[in-house]
């Protein structure tokens, strides 16, 4: 098991003779996969994707503003020093070029053909008209330097804008094709699911359970609603456990377990054939873990344990609990509260069981609208707003 499913902090428990079902790979093993020890403070949004972050409305409009500035003191400057230094013809009337390619690089074409309009009057006629120091050009230089400045704006906005398309295009073609690798994996989770419940309703209850749990935390939505979806691919892995184990009504033996014990490796070898998994394969890997070290498949310990896999570890099984197993049946919403403050510190961060119990324990009407998220209806599969979701309506606008 080590060559081909490394793991971090230890070998897996087990025999060595039970070997994993085949998994195509050629990416990286999930050992190589580090992550800082995780706290509950306040996350900043996480980009979308690498080289897709979007500018806002209202940061775009401050370097539109920035960058009119910017060509309209750049024009005044230019004409400042051509006249400062003799008047034309001048080499410095060159660098009225300047401007002209700012307008084109921030507002495309119709920004590069203005600022040449404003560059080429500046200094062309301006300058005999107000009677500045310095000796003047005929009317015909004038032109021709507008000119131009007019070919220039224009072909160079024109490339930008062309530039701009294609990377939209590109941008758009991107999401929707990881959007459709997410929705293929999202519906390889309800498969795996399906195989162990009777509705395939856990990863949506779960799914619930951890966004608002990670809102408790003070998470930011975004960050939230990213650790909720990828909650619905935390047992993913169970693809490869046989159907004898997973609905067996009676206690599994040794052998049994020991397989039991690897579908989170099994799981976040799946999510490392994609992009954009990196939340999910936290929680595939390590929901499985105990806050006192006791967990698997690592037996990792206190914050070593990410944050999101300690999120999914607490809303995991307070909805087994509730709903109930082939193994065993369900729980009142109270017992199963009972039950996660009872072992907070050993299987569940203790801090975080705390939020959970005291808030649900709080709020009766919070848990049955989380209990009641379910498929949209029975057969049919409703994609759920993920963490690409806003990059897609930006890239729509």
């Amino acid at each position: 098991l080590g060559a081909k499913y490394p793991v971090v902090g230890g070998p897996i428990r087990g025999p060595k003779a039970i070997a994993p079902p085949v998994v195509s790979s050629g990416t990286p093993g999930v050992s190589a996969m580090t992550y800082p020890s995780s706290t509950l403070r306040r996350y900043p949004q996480p980009a979308i994707l690498p080289g897709l972050r979007s500018i806002g409305v209202a940061r775009l409009r401050s370097i539109r503003l920035v960058g009119f500035g910017l060509i309209v003191a750049g024009g005044l400057v230019v004409l400042a020093l051509v006249r400062y230094t003799g008047g034309t013809p001048n080499p410095l009337n060159h660098l009225g070029y300047l401007p002209v390619m700012v307008a084109a690089f921030i507002f495309g074409l119709p920004g590069g053909l203005l600022a040449a309009v404003y560059v080429g009057i500046l200094l062309g006629p301006v300058a005999p008209a107000l009677g500045l120091v310095g000796t003047h050009e005929t009317l015909d230089v004038s032109i021709f330097r507008c000119a131009m400045l007019l070919v220039t704006g224009a072909t160079t906005g024109a490339l930008f804008d062309r530039v701009r398309n294609n990377l939209g295009a590109l941008r758009s073609a991107t999401i929707e094709a990881v959007e459709r690798q997410q929705d293929g994996m999202v519906a390889l989770a309800r498969g795996a699911e399906a195989k162990d419940t009777d509705t395939g309703d856990h990863v949506v209850r779960v799914q619930a359970f951890s966004e608002e749990l990670a809102r408790m935390t003070g998470m930011d939505e975004g960050r939230a609603a990213s650790i909720g979806w990828s909650a619905m691919l935390h047992d993913i892995g169970k693809l490869h456990v046989p159907d004898r184990i997973l609905l067996k009504p009676g206690p599994l033996d040794r052998e049994e377990w020991t397989i039991m014990q690897l579908h989170p490796v099994w799981g976040a070898e799946i999510l490392a054939q994609g992009v954009g998994f990196e939340v999910a394969r936290k929680i595939a890997r390590w929901h499985h873990e105990n806050f006192d070290g006791s967990g698997y498949p690592d037996g990792l310990t206190g914050e070593a344990i990410p944050l999101e896999a300690r999120i999914v570890r607490i809303t995991d099984a307070f909805d087994a609990m509730t709903h109930g197993r082939p193994y065993q049946a369900s729980r009142p919403v109270d017992r199963a509260l009972e039950e996660i403050d009872r072992f907070a510190g050993t299987q569940f961060d203790p801090e975080l069981a705390r939020l959970f119990v005291d808030r649900l324990a709080g709020d009766q009407s919070l848990v049955a609208r989380l209990q009641r998220a379910r498929r949209h209806e029975a057969g049919a599969w409703t994609p759920v707003p993920g963490p690409f979701a806003h990059a897609q309506r930006e890239a729509v606008r």
